[in-house]
């Protein structure tokens, strides 16, 4: 075996290495945002959050409406003239105050929607939260696999270039017919065309994490991290935290809306009662009076918001309830996929990578020494390679799967 292959052997050996068993980052990575760093700053800045976050203010200031103490603002009249008879003037006033009073009922049920509302947006905001980490994350270990499959098949695509070499100089020697250098010339470029097809899958999945993050088009995104999940999860405190998620809330909140609408409803049924006061001056006399107006609930009485609120609360309770069944489901499968997940990952470690580094130097070895055939030689490394690809693959679903358990369970948040 020649210097430059040991060199390129040890060389996958190392990314091997890193890749499966992790290393420290070195000084290109340093400045490469890890997970976690990327789970803050979608926290702190992504479009779709801050968007959220806004529509709680914008339910805080319809509280400030319902909270004001009258429904109706106060009525103030004026009427001035002049009067003439018989050669007389006078001067005619007619000024009058009043003020409308609704049931006390109606501004506790406006408060409590609007209370309401505002919990509904936040538990929103809270769930749009959760579910952006979790597309951000799924994208992070996609780009994060692209990037190792591309180092993957860098290393890959040296050794098949030996290979070529080697070819040529046994051709050139006549040991080979010809057909051989293009079996290898074939093989080096079906690595080649793969390496590019991993660049381009890594640059779109960091331009999709990119878009979810809100970053602008000028700024760069570099990822680190590892893609062994080895998390141990509880089951039942799965579950009891599941019972917390965001979604769970925002139904419960859209409830008690429902229920200050029907509670809104009734208080329409009771009449209004307006109080006034009138100042007259006519024909010189002082004229004062005292009103009372009571507006009688007989054909508007809150029917729309008493039906519409009633059905609406039953609508939800029932949505309520199949929600809570499915996350019960949801959590179950997403905890024995990722069992399932790492199984499958464990299953290669122990008995299929140990020995494809060995595998492959004896297969160079033999063919260098005439007795392994281009053909043999071309299929050992396509298995090793589509094994070692195979494994990251498996690296990957277990990595997102570990997201989804987190994802279901409200771990994410």
């Amino acid at each position: 075996m020649n210097r430059r292959y040991k060199a390129v052997a040890r060389s996958l050996f190392l990314f091997w290495g890193s890749m499966t068993l992790g290393s420290p980052p070195t000084m290109a990575q340093q400045s490469a945002l890890t997970l976690e760093q990327v789970l803050d700053v979608a926290r702190q800045r992504a479009p779709v959050v801050l968007a959220a976050r806004a529509r709680i203010e914008e339910a805080r200031g319809r509280y400030q409406g319902a909270a004001v103490r009258f429904r109706e603002n106060p009525v103030f009249e004026t009427e001035a003239g002049r009067r003439t008879r018989g050669g007389s003037k006078s001067a005619d006033i007619d000024v009058a105050f009043s003020q409308d009073f609704e049931p006390g009922g109606r501004r506790q049920a406006r408060i409590a929607g609007a209370q309401a509302s505002i919990d509904l947006e936040t538990a929103s905001s809270h769930d749009v939260l959760r579910r952006l980490l979790r597309d951000a994350a799924t994208t992070f270990y996609r780009a994060l696999a692209a990037q190792q499959r591309e180092l993957l098949l860098r290393a890959s695509d040296e050794i098949a270039s030996e290979f070529l070499i080697t070819a040529q100089r046994r051709f050139e020697a006549g040991e080979i017919p010809i057909l051989e250098v293009n079996l290898a010339k074939t093989s080096a470029a079906r690595v080649r065309a793969a390496v590019r097809a991993a660049e381009a899958e890594s640059e779109a999945a960091l331009g999709e994490l990119r878009s979810l993050l809100g970053s602008r088009p000028e700024e760069a995104l570099a990822i680190r991290g590892e893609l062994r999940p080895r998390r141990s999860y509880d089951a039942g405190q799965l579950f009891a935290q599941a019972k917390d998620r965001p979604d769970i809330r925002v139904l419960e909140s859209d409830i008690r809306e429902a229920e200050a609408d029907v509670r809104l409803g009734e208080g329409f049924r009771r009449p209004e009662i307006g109080l006034g006061t009138r100042y007259k001056r006519e024909e010189g006399a002082n004229v004062y009076q005292g009103g009372l107006k009571i507006t009688l609930p007989v054909f508007s009485h809150g029917q729309e918001l008493r039906a519409v609120g009633t059905a609406r609360a039953r609508r939800v309770r029932g949505e309520l309830e199949a929600l809570l069944r499915a996350i019960a489901i949801e959590v179950k499968s997403a905890h024995e996929t990722y069992l399932s997940r790492i199984r499958a990952v464990q299953e290669l470690e122990n008995n299929a990578l140990p020995s494809l580094d060995e595998n492959e130097t004896l297969a160079r070895r033999s063919y260098e020494e005439g007795e392994l055939g281009l053909v043999e030689l071309l299929l050992i490394r396509r298995e090793i390679l589509e094994t070692r690809l195979f494994y990251l693959d498996r690296l990957t679903d277990a990595a997102i799967a570990a997201v989804e358990v987190e994802f279901r369970s409200g771990v994410l948040k």
